[in-house]
């Protein structure tokens, strides 16, 4: 009898125990994201990946919706590095970009610095400035 009662006391304590672990590392993985300073060219997010795998010359001439020239407003942007990597800009980030197009003639070579908080391939954006 006593042998049930001590495991009926163990097993009511091990979904608690699970849960506060899985609380515990969730916590974990938010505390996880990265502050970044990086510099790069804004993309239209749709056609960042083309760019890093073919080039941006190549990818602007082969497909001329990426070009921000004529239409800068869009959904979302990216950065691409010079060390060819891409990450997708937050809604704050997007917002900023649109303002800093609004005021640059050369809208498909836009350089920046962007600061903010990295989360898996996102820039949670607290600062974009020109180059």
């Amino acid at each position: 009898m006593l042998a049930v009662q001590s495991y009926v006391r163990a097993s009511r304590r091990t979904p608690w125990r699970v849960v506060s672990k899985l609380l515990a590392s969730g916590l974990l993985v938010v505390s996880l994201a990265q502050a970044v300073e990086l510099q790069g060219v804004i993309a239209d997010w749709k056609c960042t990946e083309p760019m890093v795998r073919d080039g941006r010359e190549r990818t602007l001439k082969q497909n001329r919706s990426c070009s921000l020239m004529k239409n800068p407003d869009r959904e979302g942007y990216g950065l691409i590095t010079v060390d060819k990597k891409y990450y997708q800009l937050d809604d704050t980030g997007n917002q900023k970009v649109k303002e800093l197009l609004r005021n640059t003639p050369d809208k498909d070579n836009l350089k920046v610095i962007v600061t903010g908080d990295l989360d898996g391939s996102t820039i949670k954006v607290a600062n974009i400035s020109m180059l």
